[in-house]
Order: structure tokens, then C-alpha cells, then sequence
């Protein structure tokens, strides 16, 4: 594991079992005015690795802070990441074709 890669680790908390979770900050994407924290778990095996979406907020001493996307949110903001990878990968697919 390079330095970047170590400082992209983050623990968090789950705050009804006190479980600590180790996450790997991957990415970040603005979605209807907000920003948007994308995590991975940090596993050994890839095919056991998660994906979660938090969204960032600012605490009071400007200190970027996780919060957990509300329910009736969730399936929306994940499609829109998915939808942002697809052309992401689109992209990258028609530059290899000479597009």
C-alpha cells in the first residue's frame, strides 16, 4: 500500500452496534447541491468489497464530516453514480476505438 493509498483510509463508526469499519475514500461527485463521499471497504478479496455513498457535510470548525444519505434518497443518488461511471467508461471505451 502506497502513502496515497494510506491516507485515504478512513474509520467510521456504526452508531447503534459501535462497529468499526475500515473505508477506502474513493471518489466524490456533486448530485442536486450536494457532494457526495464514495467509500469502498477495505478488503483483501476484491469480489468482497462494498461500495457505500455518504454525503459530506461541513462541521462547525469546517472539518468535512460523513453523513448517511436518507432512505427515500438512496436508490436515486446511487443510479446517479452508476449513470456517471457508465459515461465515464463510455468515454474511455470510444477514446481506445479512436472515437
Amino acid at each position: 500500500m502506497d502513502n496515497e493509498e494510506r491516507d485515504s483510509l478512513i474509520e467510521l463508526e456504526d452508531s447503534e452496534t459501535g462497529e468499526i469499519t475500515e473505508f477506502i475514500y474513493a471518489d466524490t461527485f456533486d448530485f442536486n447541491g450536494k457532494t457526495y463521499a464514495v467509500l469502498l471497504t477495505n478488503e483483501e478479496k476484491e469480489e468482497d468489497i462494498e461500495m457505500v455513498i455518504m454525503e459530506e457535510t461541513t462541521g462547525d470548525d469546517d472539518e468535512i464530516m460523513l453523513k448517511t444519505i436518507d432512505e427515500d434518497q438512496e436508490d436515486v443518488i446511487y443510479d446517479y453514480y452508476d449513470e456517471l461511471c457508465d459515461e465515464l467508461f463510455e468515454d474511455e471505451d470510444g477514446e481506445d476505438d479512436g472515437k
